[in-house]
């Protein structure tokens, strides 16, 4: 017979074990009763038969909660009728056994008015919330369907052996059915239930009460990624993020003749100017999604130098040009032009950068085949070179006086040397001319070096 419903809650988790997404493709929360055909016969029914009610005598609450009467969330429940029902909401008439004086065997169904589309969709899974005990595979609900507009019903599953709070109530949970395969892309199915009681006085409340329920099949996936830059130079690479959800294979199309099937294919490199559209297929079980972007590839420079007659020159036109001393790659302040004549042995590069942005710095090449005179001048030497900024001279003997000057002509020092003297000086790294007044040579080209 009937419980008086009182509030209770528990603590309920639920743990998802699949991560494909799912998409509601019906639903139905009981609000509208008329949605509903009630209490068809399918079998013997006593005077005092149970009956299926919807209303909120059996409120709906969310899955891992007890049963709660009136809070005005509607549910399709089994309820009483009769001398002898007392209470509402999920509970119902056993029957006296066959003792002659309470009638309450019962077989009745409540099905869904309207024909359910699961055109396009497949892998459907049938959900609903319920609380029930009754008396197992004897009073109990059957999830039933019709796929002939209610001419004939098939059995889906059995509904019976709920659980219960600590206070009696029924605990709110939720079945999960996987729908047959011939319930796939078809425009008129029907879903219901049937519930049976057989009149003889034993079973537990709550009888049955269903609510939320509904229809979900496989999401197709949703395919996004974000690209690093969408403007690079001829030579290098993008990064590849992959942000697609619900997928579970990939197909990849760099727009460069190559692509990948990896999750995270990492990256794209790209030889060749151009514009090249990237775009990734993504799919499941359930269909695919495509999402694009392009990238926008830049001439890059010619790295390319030639070395000929005393002079390297780039291979790069029409750019911006800074040599460089390998093979610390230490700037050789005031080499900026396309060629440039090295003052000593060594070696030498350039970074070139073109009107595009675009940059590249070169191999260095090995210059070896200076003489003294075109590294020194005539009866001259001074060394190191390159300095960090002391200088030992080999001169002729007696006094010369020296001046040092940069590559605009400004004078930085004016001194008096002699053979094997050893000069400490502070000028700031660059290329120097030293001048010797009064020998018959070329002024001397050193290189100081950042300390």
């Amino acid at each position: 017979m009937g419980m008086l419903k009182i509030y209770s809650s528990i603590l309920f988790f639920i743990i998802c074990n699949f991560c494909l997404s799912q998409s509601v493709i019906w639903s139905d929360d009981f609000e509208n009763p008329a949605s509903w055909t009630l209490n068809t016969s399918t079998g013997l029914n006593d005077l005092d038969a149970n009956l299926w009610v919807i209303s909120d005598a059996e409120g709906g609450v969310a899955a891992g909660n007890c049963g709660v009467a009136s809070n005005g969330n509607k549910t399709l429940h089994i309820g009483c009728q009769g001398t002898w029902c007392v209470g509402t909401g999920a509970i119902y008439n056993t029957g006296d056994g066959g003792l002659g004086f309470i009638y309450a065997t019962t077989n009745k169904r409540a099905t869904y008015n309207l024909p359910i589309s699961t055109v396009g969709y497949s892998n459907l899974t049938l959900k609903f919330d319920w609380i029930g005990i009754g008396q197992t595979n004897i009073d109990y609900a059957k999830v039933i369907y019709s796929i002939d507009n209610g001419a004939t019903w098939q059995d889906l599953q059995t509904i019976s052996g709920g659980s219960t709070c600590p206070n009696g109530q029924g605990l709110w949970q939720t079945t999960a059915i996987n729908l047959p395969a011939q319930l796939n892309g078809i425009a008129n199915l029907k879903l219901g239930f049937n519930w049976t009681n057989n009149n003889d006085g034993a079973g537990a409340d709550p009888s049955f009460a269903v609510n939320n329920i509904r229809i979900e099949a496989p999401s197709a996936p949703l395919a996004a990624f974000q690209i690093s830059d969408n403007t690079i130079c001829a030579g290098n690479c993008i990064i590849l993020t992959n942000q697609t959800s619900g997928a579970t294979n990939y197909s990849w199309d760099f727009g460069n003749s190559t692509g990948s099937s990896a999750q995270n294919p990492g990256s794209a490199c790209y030889d060749s100017p151009g514009t090249y559209q990237i775009q990734l297929v993504a799919c499941n079980a359930t269909g695919c999604d495509t999402s694009s972007t392009s990238v926008t590839v830049l001439a890059a420079p010619d790295n390319g130098l030639l070395y000929m007659n005393g002079e390297i020159s780039s291979l790069q036109t029409n750019a911006l040009y800074q040599w460089l001393l390998c093979p610390s790659l230490t700037i050789i302040p005031g080499a900026t032009s396309v060629n440039f004549t090295p003052p000593i042995n060594g070696e030498y590069a350039v970074i070139v950068t073109l009107a595009n942005g675009c940059s590249d710095t070169s191999q260095c090449v090995l210059v070896d085949d200076l003489s003294f005179d075109e590294q020194s001048g005539l009866m001259v030497k001074v060394y190191p070179n390159p300095t960090r900024g002391e200088l030992t001279f080999s001169l002729p003997e007696g006094l010369h006086q020296m001046r040092i000057v940069d590559g605009l002509g400004r004078v930085h020092l004016i001194k008096s040397v002699e053979n094997n003297e050893t000069l400490k000086t502070d000028l700031n790294p660059g290329l120097y001319l030293l001048i010797f007044e009064g020998l018959p040579i070329q002024p001397v080209e050193i290189l100081i070096q950042q300390d």
